[in-house]
């Protein structure tokens, strides 16, 4: 009886110390990544061309510096600039992670539905065809994304069934392409005048304002606030359509409504910075893999994910070429694209 008891006993698996393992990894990463990002903004304040030390930078910040140069660089370069960066990483990121819930696809991210195509040829138009309202330039990118998004989900659209994730995929590769085609064509046509396109396309946080900042902010508020009102009804989501529907969700509305804040989130973060690229991408598989599916976990953990890498990235672009500086842009996608291909690797998603 007793080796017939041991033999019904089932053995502990890897797979029942998995919740609590993506407990350790939500409780890590809520509590290490704002201790990160804290330290990234006074990095970001501090290192530079010219470097400060804490105790000029906390000076500086209340308003007790008896030195005009710091007070200038901190307050009239260097914070607004961090600041943009940080809600430019947070807006990409929960974007990411609202693309990725609706489609329920890993590797959705504001790429897939036009955004950065959409931007991209409004800023190209400005740049190349107008460039004396170039001061028009965000607002241009901002209108070009949501432009793009929308027209995404309207050819995904089907009357009776709505869209579908595969529906929005699809469509979105397919206008993404079309609005490149044109984007490539004014390049060649305006060859005199790439050089402007390719700095804005790389991604730069170089020369960012307090209005910048003012421009960015109130969407990215819109759009968190509407993330977190979204966690329950992306939960049940993840169960299939059929499901959800059964539960009480109205799926299609739902899907819009995610399609929307992710769309003003990433097309905020465009307008101000450029395309950088990868924080939507790898950020919130990252954060999905340390802690598990669940959006009250998820939204926030991309949100101080993404700002985190932003801010870091921002500060390697400062240093790695001094004194020149780099797009950062250009360090998002050296971090993001290798590690994404590790994490596919690892999670057999390319074999």
């Amino acid at each position: 009886m007793a080796q017939a008891h041991r033999r019904a006993t089932p053995r502990p698996t890897v797979a029942a110390g998995r919740p609590a393992l993506r407990g350790l990894g939500r409780r890590t990463a809520l509590a290490g990544l704002p201790l990160l990002l804290g330290v990234g903004v006074l990095a970001g304040i501090g290192w530079g061309s010219v470097s400060l030390s804490p105790e000029q930078i906390l000076a500086a910040l209340g308003g007790e510096s008896t030195d005009g140069v710091a007070r200038q660089i901190v307050w009239n370069l260097r914070l607004p600039r961090v600041l943009v960066g940080l809600l430019v990483g947070l807006n990409l990121a929960v974007a990411g992670a609202l693309l990725q819930a609706i489609m329920r696809n890993p590797l959705a991210s504001p790429t897939i539905v036009g955004v950065n195509a959409g931007a991209g040829l409004a800023a190209t138009i400005v740049l190349v065809v107008t460039p004396s309202l170039v001061q028009w330039l965000p607002l241009a990118a901002f209108a070009g994304a949501l432009g793009a998004a929308a027209f995404v989900y309207a050819v995904s659209w089907q009357p009776g069934q709505g869209t579908s994730p595969v529906r929005m995929v699809l469509a979105g590769v397919a206008i993404t392409s079309m609005l490149g085609a044109f984007q490539t064509f004014l390049m060649v046509t305006f060859s005199s005048r790439v050089q402007s396109v390719v700095l804005w396309m790389s991604g730069s946080l170089i020369g960012r304002s307090w209005a910048d900042l003012q421009m960015i902010w109130p969407y990215s508020l819109v759009g968190l606030l509407a993330a977190i009102l979204l966690i329950r009804p992306l939960n049940v989501l993840q169960l299939g359509d059929e499901a959800a529907r059964g539960l009480g969700v109205r799926t299609e509305g739902i899907r819009l409504l995610a399609m929307g804040a992710a769309a003003l989130l990433a097309a905020a973060a465009v307008s101000v910075a450029g395309l950088v690229g990868f924080v939507g991408l790898v950020v919130p598989h990252i954060m999905r893999l340390w802690g598990g599916h669940h959006h009250a976990y998820l939204i926030p953990a991309a949100a101080l994910g993404g700002a985190t890498l932003v801010v870091w990235a921002d500060v390697g672009a400062r240093l790695a070429v001094a004194p020149a500086e780099l797009p950062v842009g250009v360090l998002t996608a050296l971090i993001g694209g290798p590690y994404f291909v590790f994490l596919l690797y690892r999670t057999k998603m390319l074999r």
